[in-house]
């Protein structure tokens, strides 16, 4: 327990040492440092820990230079895929097997950076204007390599769900028109980081079924 403890707080001051290297901003460099320690708390003293780091990072400099500067550099996303593709085969969140870890990393790509360019084709058709910019779909696509196809669609779904509670309080506080812009990346990035924490989606649909089963057992006296 005492080691555990220890590690948390390492794994804490890591990520402040790597923040400092990188960001002058206090608040940046605490916010890498304790999702670094979440991180540890996850997966303890592993592979694992390691390469979600990595991730967490990344997720990290997205947001930042996306909520400053509006724009996700194409490296990180570049990063993501190869190094999702290269780890698959011992990144445990993936699956089972070696095999099926791989495939679930390929169909996570395809899914994320798919699912958003199919909404930025049809808001694009709908709008007449681009509605999902390019480094967001690049940018989950990498997501997928590292987290599989149903987590990362789930995350899409976080992402909207938060963004869209996020832009409603903003228009009720006028900090922004009813047209006007508000950066994806950094909500993306969260809902990612959160999926990490959270089962597969099909535990919950599981977990409504038999609650659902056990219902109308009761319901109907069997």
């Amino acid at each position: 327990m005492t080691s555990f403890i220890l590690g948390i707080f390492l794994a804490f001051y890591i990520g402040f040492i790597v923040g400092n290297i990188i960001y002058k901003t206090y608040l940046i460099k605490l916010l890498i440092a304790f999702s670094f320690a979440l991180i540890f708390y996850k997966f303890s003293f592993s592979f694992q820990f390691i390469i979600f780091a990595f991730f967490t990072f990344s997720l990290i400099s997205v947001s930042v230079t996306d909520y400053f500067h509006r724009i996700i550099p194409v490296i990180f996303p570049i990063l993501l895929i190869i190094i999702g593709i290269l780890s698959s085969f011992i990144n445990l969140t993936l699956g089972a097997t070696c095999l099926s870890r791989f495939i679930n990393s390929i169909l996570g790509i395809f899914a994320g950076g798919g699912v958003l360019l199919a909404i930025g084709i049809l808001g694009q058709f709908i709008y007449k204007k681009e509605v999902m910019g390019g480094g967001d779909i690049k940018l989950m696509a990498g997501v997928g390599a590292f987290i599989g196809w149903e987590k990362v669609l789930f995350a899409i779904f976080i992402a909207a769900v938060l963004g869209s509670i996020t832009g409603l309080i903003l228009l009720v506080l006028k900090k922004v028109e009813r047209k006007g812009y508000i950066s994806f990346g950094p909500f993306l990035s969260v809902a990612s980081f959160i999926i990490i924490f959270i089962p597969n989606p099909s535990s919950f649909f599981n977990i409504f079924f038999v609650w659902e089963t056990h219902l109308l057992k009761r319901i109907l006296g069997v």
